[in-house]
């Protein structure tokens, strides 16, 4: 999912940021008329999606941004051990 959205333009971003929190928006409303959801797990990710976008928002605004596709690749293959040292 993130790899995704590094690959989306600033409008897509845009627009998928707008269609999260509308939609948030929409469940927080109903939550609080009806006292249930359908799927309550959706208010979390939603909550995600709007927090993953602003995160590669901001990223590309520091210029800290991966390389879409390539950083991805490169980062899969990395055994994730911290120091180095074997015990």
């Amino acid at each position: 999912m993130a790899t995704q959205m590094h690959d989306m333009t600033e409008e897509e971003l845009d627009k998928q940021l707008e269609n999260a929190r509308t939609e948030l928006r929409e469940l927080r409303f109903q939550y609080a008329v009806a006292r249930s959801l359908q799927n309550p797990a959706r208010v979390g990710q939603l909550k995600r999606n709007v927090a993953r976008i602003l995160t590669v928002k901001n990223q590309r605004r520091s210029g800290n941004a991966p390389a879409g596709k390539q950083a991805a690749q490169s980062s899969a293959g990395k055994s994730g051990k911290k120091g180095g040292k074997d015990k």
